[in-house]
């Protein structure tokens, strides 16, 4: 063959090569963002995310929806959106698919690319013929082929999740020990709960933090790619594992309780973020949201809860107003069971005779009060004046019941379904009523997390299922408490920025459900929890039962800001609370930065990946004072990393905590908290000669003078009998 006519073949090859490039372009999304590619090739449905820099791939799946529903004939049939020939436009810059499912339906979906990921802002459809239950609705699944039905079960209909990559991160997915980040195989075949079912649901219970999460994330050690929730959905929202593959689920269950309308609207079903780590991801999905109105600081205080006594049936009020105040606690929770009845919102005479003159004790002794209430659970429905038809009831008409383990061999509370406008009355009344006659400054709401499933019973009115039931409780319960009280603290659990317009406080909760591990959950924790450092809310670090573990929970707890306690007021054998425990707890209450809006400093801790479990070592907080960052606390733990320039300045032996008391750098303030957790050395450089030193304690406070200045530095010196009876140094520099 003449090199000419080699050449024309050439070129006409690229030419078809060309073309079919443009074909199959048509189909294809393409978005960058930094060193991460997106790229969804919307006519097979193959959607992926790779890191440019490595070329290799991170996450893989479809991203089209399907259904499991039940059709006219009482029969269930799954069907999944296919794009309609010639359905790809673009307006605005948003990618509209139309969409068809077959005889079904049609539909569309709106896909756009934002400044911190994709978003599927919009998916509707039309059914075409009848209406039918919607069972299930899901991102992620697909038929599988001939060959790949031979994995099948009996009954399956034919389809499996399809989303891969090398594992999953789901904070908080288990507790005791804790564990947010698990292999692709580690689960099996498992149900986790993103919002508020877990334990209605199948999966263990981990208790209230850091539910609702309504996200998770897949990926492997170039990068992560998380999922979650544009809205509230209308569905409680799980995700499922089936073998290696995972995929999202949204369970409505219309074949028990009924189908909807005949066109149906998704705003902002899923929004898809991208990050070198996982937390960097999830900070992306966090940061989708606008921005909450500034709240203020009046909503940072330290916290002792009565749970750590009352958990044993110890329920005295004075001692332990009287022992929290020495470790200077701001507010005094009166929690779970004050009331007559579970969700009565009255008190219990029987148990607290004396409850108003022990309000009054606390306010007597310069600490605030506040009440704990539960979201929905009611143990007396005579009294709250409730029939069924004002409760969650099962498909039989009889009123379900819930509890922390949906145990059917225990004892359990009945739901209130505020569909009944009795139901609405009551709830209001009873806040009303508790903010008139406690006059809190904090309602510690619970147990939000703790709903009947769909699969067991859903209120009446379709708007306010599945995840948005909470909410709404929440809403309800937050508006009658702000009628009385503007100013008071709503306190909850849950991390997912879409709660928090009714939240001023989130807590870690109790780390009692870590059981042995609380360093390693409260690290993982505190971690999740720092994904709300700029979220106009602010965080508890709460505690353990134990107080020989409680030294972990308080460094934490000096980052994260307001230090909270579930502690007993004597050990578990009976005998007094060690000086030094009381020091710690004291040291944290009187020297935590009450700053709302701060970014964490990580220096060697880790947030984890497939490899290591998230890790907290050193880091630190910034404060955003006056639109800057500024270095206003450090927790040192482990041996000094050379490496980290923010740590240069300062030697230390041991564990100790380092905490600016104005809104300067810590290197630079003229009023610095230094806390001993171990004996040994520390120093850390100053621009300035301090004036003074004094040693906090129970005690009382004293000038301290058995300190060093050289070359710069300010070297203190704590040996055993020393930490035994110090809550701190504060040093002066003007």
């Amino acid at each position: 063959m003449k090199p000419a006519t080699i050449q024309i073949l050439l070129f006409l090859l690229l030419q078809w090569g060309n073309l079919f490039a443009i074909n199959t372009t048509k189909y294809a999304l393409k978005y960058e963002f930094g060193d991460f590619h997106f790229q969804w090739n919307i006519e097979n449905d193959l959607a992926k995310t790779s890191k440019q820099s490595s070329v290799q791939q991170i996450w893989s799946g479809s991203l089209l929806p399907s259904f499991l529903i039940e059709d006219e004939q009482g029969e269930k049939q799954y069907i999944k959106a296919e794009v309609s020939e010639n359905g790809i436009s673009t307006e605005n810059g948003k990618t509209i698919l139309a969409l068809d499912f077959g005889e079904f339906a049609t539909g569309e979906m709106i896909v756009s690319k934002r400044d911190w990921g994709v978003a599927i802002e919009k998916f509707s459809l039309k059914w075409t013929k009848s209406i039918p239950n919607i069972i299930e609705l899901y991102f992620g699944t697909s038929m599988v082929s001939d060959e790949g039905k031979a994995f099948l079960e009996a009954d399956e209909l034919g389809f499996r999740g399809d989303w891969s990559a090398a594992g999953f991160c789901v904070p908080g997915a288990k507790e005791g020990t804790a564990q947010s980040y698990f292999r692709m195989w580690d689960y099996g075949q498992t149900t986790i709960a993103l919002g508020n079912y877990g334990p209605s649901m199948g999966t263990l219970y981990g208790a209230a933090f850091p539910r609702p999460v309504l996200g998770f994330a897949m990926g492997n050690d170039d990068g992560w790619t998380a999922f979650g929730a544009g809205s509230i959905p209308d569905a409680a929202m799980l995700l499922q594992l089936r073998n290696t593959h995972g995929y999202i689920k949204y369970v409505y269950r219309e074949d028990l309780w009924g189908s909807g309308d005949q066109e149906r609207v998704w705003e902002n079903p899923l929004r898809i973020t991208f990050g070198d780590n996982s937390w960097l991801a999830f900070r992306d999905y966090f940061d989708s949201f606008p921005p909450k109105e500034p709240i203020s600081e009046v909503h940072s205080k330290s916290i002792w809860n009565t749970w750590g006594n009352w958990k044993n049936k110890e329920y005295p009020i004075r001692p332990m107003v009287d022992f929290s105040g020495r470790v200077a606690a701001e507010l005094f929770i009166v929690d779970d069971p004050w009331e007559e009845s579970q969700g009565l919102g009255r008190p219990s005479f029987e148990r607290f005779p004396n409850l108003y003159e022990d309000f009054q004790y606390i306010d007597d002794n310069q600490m605030q009060r506040g009440i704990w209430e539960t979201l929905g659970w009611l143990t007396d429905t005579a009294k709250a004046g409730l029939t069924s038809a004002d409760l969650i009831v099962n498909k039989d008409g009889i009123p379900c019941k819930s509890s922390w383990s949906f145990d059917p061999f225990g004892t359990g509370f009945y739901c209130i379904d505020i569909s009944s406008e009795r139901s609405r009355k009551f709830l209001q009344e009873r806040t009303i009523w508790t903010m008139e006659n406690i006059k809190p400054k904090i309602i510690k709401l619970d147990f939000g997390y703790g709903m009947p499933s769909p699969n067991m019973g859903v209120p009446r009115n379709s708007a306010i299922r599945g995840e948005r039931y909470s909410y709404e409780l929440f809403k309800l319960i937050v508006d009658a408490a702000k009628s009385v009280d503007p100013d008071v603290t709503i306190m909850y659990y849950g991390i997912n920025p879409l709660f928090l317009s009714v939240v001023e406080m989130v807590s870690l909760d109790d780390q009692g459900d870590l059981w042995h591990a609380v360093k390693e959950g409260h690290d993982q924790w505190s971690i999740w929890a720092s994904l709300l450092s700029n979220k106009q809310v602010v965080i508890s670090g709460s505690s353990g039962y134990d107080w020989h573990q409680d030294d972990d929970v308080i460094l934490n707890s000096i980052i994260l800001g307001a230090p909270g306690a579930v502690l007993g007021t004597h050990l578990e054998d009976g005998s007094p609370v060690p000086e030094k425990y009381l020091n710690r707890r004291l040291a944290a209450n009187t020297w935590y930065r009450k700053n709302i809006h701060w970014e964490p400093v990580w220096l060697n801790s880790h947030v984890g990946d497939l490899t290591n479990p998230p890790e907290i070592k050193c880091w630190g907080r910034e404060d955003v004072i006056n639109g800057e960052n500024v270095l206003t606390a450090l927790i040192l733990d482990g041996s000094k990393d050379q490496s980290i320039e923010t740590l240069m300045p300062l030697e230390w032996e041991g564990r100790w905590a380092v905490i600016s008391q104005t809104d300067e750098n810590i290197f630079n303030s003229s009023k610095l908290a230094v806390v001993p957790f171990d004996s040994g050395g520390f120093s850390i450089q100053l621009s300035r000669k301090p004036t003074s030193v004094e040693k906090i304690s129970i005690n009382g406070t004293e000038t301290y003078s058995d300190w060093k200045w050289e070359g710069g530095s300010i070297i203190l010196e704590v040996d055993e009998t020393l930490l035994s009876k110090t809550a701190g140094f504060t040093i002066q520099t003007n």
